[in-house]
């Protein structure tokens, strides 16, 4: 849903429902603007990694992933959240760089809007769209002109300081960028499980998962995208995605927010998520370990560093 032009601000959508989709794209492209439309917080965190947006309209009823069984209002607010992390920087005007403007049909209640808005929401739109005031075309151009976006053609500078380092001339009270998160992968084993530090917490990991991860972690290093094919990652049929939910499972408690460990391109790769860094890998100890898959990985990582 979207026929991207280089003179034209887009949008990132996050919403699951089509007709509400289908609504905001016919607004957006009467104003001269245009959209991506995601159901998920995966995918909207995917995109957000690899890709620029003008602006973003956040649903607070969303899936974790496609595949999850039924949306929540929770996964709306953990998204919003992880997306004002990664772009907290406000401008002199003391406006967010990268404006976001959430949607609810289900927050009735005030304490559902303050929390938004606490949180980092620069708006806030009930549904039916056409049930606001001022209307969502007014809401529109405001965030625009506080985000000093007016014309497309600022957008990639002001992208660029949506997530830069805070500018000391900028207000005391700004918000920081987060650090990347690391992962060192330490090689210490205990039985069947290998040590692993994720976020400065420790982790033991099964080794069958261990596996799995350094096959990541050798995507990463072969090019900066990281895409690994599932076959590629020992998968039949399914089991790919199986095995890479249970090292996302193992791995989730030691991050924020739920944040994913893994990013999925709906097209049978994965990679790990671009907000991890690989930082250090026990190569001696690695090398000696009883599983020879482990010391497989380990010589070939090492030939990669």
């Amino acid at each position: 849903m979207v026929n991207e032009s280089n003179s034209r601000h887009v949008a990132l959508v996050v919403e699951d429902d089509l007709e509400i989709a289908r609504e905001l794209h016919e607004l957006l492209r009467s104003l001269g603007h245009d959209m991506v439309n995601v159901p998920s917080q995966e995918e909207a965190m995917e995109l957000m990694a690899s890709r620029e947006f003008c602006f973003v309209f956040l649903d607070l009823q969303i899936k974790i992933t496609s595949e999850s069984i039924r949306p929540r209002v929770e996964v709306g607010k953990t998204l919003l959240r992880m997306l004002r992390e990664r772009f907290p920087v406000r401008n002199q005007q003391d406006h967010h760089h990268l404006q976001i403007l959430v949607m609810s049909g289900q927050a009735k209640e005030s304490q559902d809007i303050v929390e938004c808005l606490q949180n980092g929401a620069d708006d806030f739109l009930l549904k039916p769209l056409g049930s606001n005031i001022p209307s969502v075309s007014e809401k529109i151009m405001s965030c625009l002109r506080k985000s000093h976006r007016i014309h497309h053609g600022s957008c990639k500078t002001v992208m660029a300081a949506a997530c830069a380092a805070v500018d000391p001339t900028i207000q005391a009270n700004q918000k920081s960028v987060s650090p990347a998160i690391l992962l060192s992968i330490t090689g210490e084993a205990h039985g069947k499980r290998t040590g692993i530090v994720i976020n400065g917490k420790p982790c033991f990991l099964p080794d069958v998962q261990l596996v799995l991860l350094m096959r990541l972690v050798m995507g990463r290093l072969q090019n900066d995208r990281g895409w690994v094919h599932k076959n590629d990652l020992g998968a039949k049929d399914e089991e790919g995605f199986k095995l890479i939910s249970l090292l996302n499972t193992s791995i989730a408690p030691f991050l924020p927010h739920e944040m994913l460990f893994y990013d999925n391109d709906k097209k049978g790769s994965y990679r790990i998520n671009l907000s991890i860094k690989i930082d250090n890998i026990g190569h001696e100890l690695l090398e000696r370990h009883s599983d020879v898959r482990i010391r497989d990985f380990a010589t070939k990582i090492k030939s990669f560093q």
